[in-house]
């Protein structure tokens, strides 16, 4: 009779551990850090994207040969991006870089390698470029920003600086240090 007490008494242990366990593992709390892996969620490839104002009118224009964004910190990186910022009665501004990243609430566009801003003037001649290796571009602004050397050409006179702040649509520009002009000479008739 004894033994039939004791096996009765395992069995109900046995039932109230797994009853235990099952509660255990069903409410889902991990048990640790959990890794969250930056992968891009999806990518597109020769891509255009357009932004318009309010008023339906092209805001900016950006095109590219590779695009990904990576869910886990809502950022998206770029590959040969090319931007174009619309300027009312005026050429755009334009600019191209090797790579790009942007953040996770589309206002700061962060370029690197070779990066040129140019504008054209009526009759499609460069009418100002600028070269440099890092820009950072905030959207909703139209503000571009460097701290890095940076050559600006116009069509007689070039400019090294270290630094510039540029309002792409009001086409305003600022040097910050190190400015240094040439302004090539031509013969007078």
């Amino acid at each position: 009779m004894f033994e039939r007490w004791k096996i009765l008494l395992i069995m109900l242990l046995l039932a109230a551990g797994s009853a235990w366990l099952l509660r255990a593992l069903s409410t889902g709390k991990a048990r640790g850090p959990v890794q969250v892996l930056h992968q891009p969620d999806y990518y597109l490839r020769n891509f255009v994207t357009v932004n318009m104002e309010e008023d339906g009118t092209l805001k900016n224009r950006m095109e590219g040969e590779y695009m990904a964004h990576y869910p886990d910190d809502d950022t998206t990186e770029l590959v040969r991006p090319r931007l174009s910022v619309a300027r009312p009665g005026q050429e755009p501004v334009q600019v191209s870089a090797d790579k790009g990243w942007v953040t996770a609430d589309n206002k700061v566009i962060l370029l690197s390698g070779s990066v040129t801003l140019w504008q054209l003037d009526e009759s499609g001649d460069k009418r100002l470029e600028i070269i440099t290796s890092e820009v950072k571009i905030l959207t909703d602004e139209e503000y571009a920003e460097t701290e890095k050397p940076a050559t600006i050409s116009g069509k007689d006179t070039t400019v090294n600086a270290t630094g510039v702040r540029a309002w792409l649509r009001e086409g305003r520009l600022q040097l910050l240090s190190n400015v240094h002009t040439t302004i090539s000479s031509q013969p007078i008739d």
